[in-house]
């Protein structure tokens, strides 16, 4: 996403060299009692991030809502200013916020059109929203519908300043939180971003290590490095980051490019699916099961199951062709690649869904990279009545029947 005016003289000069330009939205809001404090980790991170600093080929941005008035900095260094911004406090919940942010990040560093762009989503994820706030009429977070409009507001901002027909997508948007890399998720900011990094689990606390991470941009070896060069390195960086004794994590790197053809192939499932229960109560009774042994089990109150895994076990345990024939086309979709084109290393055309995929422990090593929503798996199904309001507005659950098929298997009989 381009900056809206040229520098003076850019168009005589040299076209400078690409550069980076992270934007990392900070939501450190917590409702006592549903989230803990973010506010020290908070901290941790943007003492990486000034570690690190603004280079010729880097240019990291900040804006911390918190305790008091959020704070907006360009992280030129250790010394860097954080310049306080005011506003009324149900913006940061309906994303305005987020996107006064992003125009003043581009302006600011001034971005062009050929730099690399990518925005981290920091905190809290809570029931399909981010940065839980106690508001006059309740809990309210950025929903991801109200994160949509905004990517699209930047987009359509784009085209009126140049007058062109382009819709510019961000490189990567990544998500410091947790139980982000759904499938719902995917096809959700396809249109904004060519890559999601993000975990399909939780994350420990204090998130991403911005120092190791970004040193690379900052720094970089011979070139700078590509989105999904650059994504797939935030990977492995991340999983080393932890001890397996402590803290089981993992992290993916998905390709948005093919989430058109993840949201067909996992509709063509939840069809096949639902015909063959109607058919056979049996199976039924079969899928209910596959879907518990296919749960993202790092936390059993979770209401997500592995893609991959819950396709292996339709595979293994399901009689049915047609529910065979759908599992396998997802499960390969998700995981197969083709070879990678040559000199395309730095956009990873040819990789599949998932284009990287890392852990750091047993616990993890089970997980492929992708989870799709079902309540049925939660301990409490996870209060899926207070959370369905949320669910309902994603795109993925607007278009596909997989909606219907889990919520109709976590309602009594």
């Amino acid at each position: 996403m381009p900056h809206p005016s040229p520098l003076p003289g850019s168009l005589a000069a040299k076209p400078p060299a690409r550069r980076w330009t992270v934007m990392v939205y900070m939501a450190a809001q917590n409702v006592p009692g549903e989230a803990a404090s973010l506010k020290d980790e908070a901290e941790s991170d943007i003492e990486e991030m000034m570690k690190v600093g603004s280079t010729d080929t880097l240019n990291i941005l900040f804006e911390l809502h918190g305790d008091g008035d959020p704070q907006r900095c360009h992280v030129t260094g250790r010394d860097a200013k954080r310049v306080p911004v005011h506003m009324e406090p149900q913006d940061a919940t309906n994303g305005r916020a987020l996107a006064a942010f992003i125009q003043w990040a581009l302006e600011k560093v001034h971005h062009e059109e050929a730099d690399y762009s990518m925005l981290v989503l920091w905190g809290h994820a809570y029931r399909f929203g981010l940065g839980p706030t106690l508001t006059g009429q309740g809990i309210d977070a950025i929903d991801f519908a109200e994160l949509t409009r905004v990517l699209r507001n930047c987009q359509d901002e784009f085209k009126r300043t140049y007058g062109t027909s382009s819709r510019p997508k961000l490189d990567i948007v990544g998500f410091d939180a947790c139980d982000i890399s759904t499938v719902e998720m995917a096809v959700q900011l396809s249109e904004f971003a060519q890559y999601l990094l993000s975990s399909e689990v939780g994350e420990p606390l204090p998130g991403w290590p911005y120092d190791r991470i970004l040193d690379r941009l900052a720094r970089p070896k011979v070139r700078l490095m590509g989105p999904a060069e650059f994504g797939t390195y935030a990977v492995r960086r991340f999983c080393e980051q932890y001890n397996a004794a402590d803290k089981a994590v993992s992290l993916t790197l998905l390709d948005l490019t093919r989430a058109k053809e993840l949201n067909d192939a996992t509709e063509s499932l939840a069809r096949t699916l639902a015909v063959a229960m109607d058919a056979d109560p049996r199976t039924l009774d079969l899928v209910t099961d596959l879907l518990s042994r296919s749960q993202t089990q790092i936390d059993p109150s979770k209401p997500f199951v592995d893609v991959v895994d819950l396709c292996i076990n339709l595979l293994r345990y399901c009689s049915n062709d047609d529910v065979r024939t759908a599992a396998t086309y997802l499960g390969n979709l998700v995981v197969s690649p083709g070879p990678v084109e040559p000199g395309h290393s730095a956009t990873g055309i040819g990789k599949p869904v998932v284009v990287e995929h890392g852990y750091n422990a047993t616990l993890t090593a089970g997980l492929h990279g992708l989870s799709l929503y079902a309540p049925s798996v939660a301990l409490n199904a996870h209060d899926w009545m207070a959370a369905w309001s949320w669910y309902d507005k994603f795109t993925f659950a607007k278009q596909t029947l997989w909606n219907d098929l889990v919520h109709a298997l976590v309602q009594p009989a």
